[in-house]
């Protein structure tokens, strides 16, 4: 059986590796120094390949950044697919209690810390930077879930918010989950811990549906 078409040649083999090694480098170095901060040099060498690897595998190092910058979008935006599977449960659930139930799970996703250390440093970098690493994430991952959150809000809020307000809102409450991730260090200081303890997550969470369930987003009663 001939499977010369289906299995990588060893030269395909070494390429995706050194690819795999640059990305990485990328994520790690620009989350470090930043993009004008990240020489190719520093950042071949933080690859362990050579400097011509930039070039050859991507054209230059803008490239190199944007191509890292998908990688976490493309995980990101795979993550953010299991929040929407709760808004489209559909069933016998009402649309609030679908909503309520996926932002808190969008929560309980951002307090897994399942990702590499260096994803944090390179995804704050590329938004205080609002460049077009950023952009690229934020269209195909954290946009699309705003968006999908703002559409099933639209099946309870109350009518006297307009959609800009409602979505200023649903921006926000997103944005503080986020929070919990990037600047969890405010929290976990306050409260005298080194890390999120189960009972800090279940005082969260009721944080999380309390706030879906008030004035916030004004959810009209379906009484």
């Amino acid at each position: 059986m001939n499977t010369s078409s289906t299995q990588p040649s060893g030269h395909e083999s070494r390429s995706e590796k050194t690819r795999t090694q640059l990305i990485e480098a990328a994520i790690e170095v620009i989350g470090e120094a930043g993009y004008e901060g990240a020489s190719t040099r520093s950042l071949a060498r933080a690859a362990n390949t050579a400097l011509s690897a930039i070039p050859y595998h991507f054209g230059g190092k803008r490239e190199l950044y944007l191509a890292a910058a998908q990688v976490i979008a493309d995980y990101a935006k795979g993550r953010f697919a299991e929040v929407v599977s709760v808004l489209e449960a559909g069933g016998s659930v009402e649309a609030s209690i679908r909503f309520e139930e996926a932002l808190a799970k969008l929560l309980h996703i951002i307090l897994e810390d399942a990702e590499p250390a260096t994803w944090m440093p390179f995804i704050a970098r590329c938004c205080y930077d609002n460049d077009e690493a950023f952009a690229l994430i934020y269209d195909q991952a954290i946009g699309p879930l705003i968006d999908t959150l703002v559409r099933a809000a639209g099946d309870f809020a109350n009518p006297s918010l307009d959609e800009d307000a409602v979505r200023l809102r649903i921006s926000s409450i997103v944005t503080a989950i986020i929070s919990f991730r990037f600047l969890r260090g405010i929290t976990l200081r306050s409260l005298g811990q080194d890390q999120f303890q189960t009972s800090c997550i279940h005082q969260i969470d009721a944080m999380v549906r309390e706030l879906c369930r008030g004035d916030f987003i004004a959810v009209r009663s379906t009484r």
